[in-house]
């Protein structure tokens, strides 16, 4: 498998990005989108959100991502892709969940701490490569 966006993601958040902007930046190719905006809209929700280390923004990027790219169905007059989103979301929310351990950011800082051995650069690497498996029908 291609590793390229956990290779990306590592990279950019070992140069001060922040986990969303690295996690979604990595993603700028296949979203058609240009660095500097994925930064910009991403910077808000590191760190569990608005640094308040609640919900981990990983999977809400993946939700997001995969809404972009795979389930929505972009019908502005009659949307009817939602559940479909959602069920994906869901899906890869509770693979993140059983990789990680929590969707709670707080807690997954915790246990990185007493794992000296992971980091939330490991963290987003494993997000990018639970969205690349889904992305690639895996």
């Amino acid at each position: 498998m291609d590793d390229k966006h956990q290779h990306s993601a590592k990279h950019l958040h070992q140069n001060g990005y922040n986990c969303a902007q690295a996690f979604l930046c990595s993603y700028k190719d296949e979203l058609f989108i240009d660095e500097k905006t994925l930064f910009r809209l991403a910077e808000g929700i590191g760190r569990g959100v608005a640094g308040l280390e609640e919900m981990c923004c990983i999977p809400i990027l993946m939700a997001m991502i995969t809404s972009y790219l795979e389930t929505s169905d972009g019908n502005l007059k009659v949307p009817q892709s939602k559940l479909r989103s959602y069920a994906c979301a869901k899906c890869l929310a509770m693979d993140f969940k059983e990789k990680i351990g929590s969707l709670k950011c707080q807690d997954i800082l915790e246990e990185n701490k007493k794992r000296n051995n992971r980091c939330c650069t490991d963290v987003i690497q494993i997000g990018t490569k639970i969205l690349d498996e889904c992305l690639k029908g895996e």
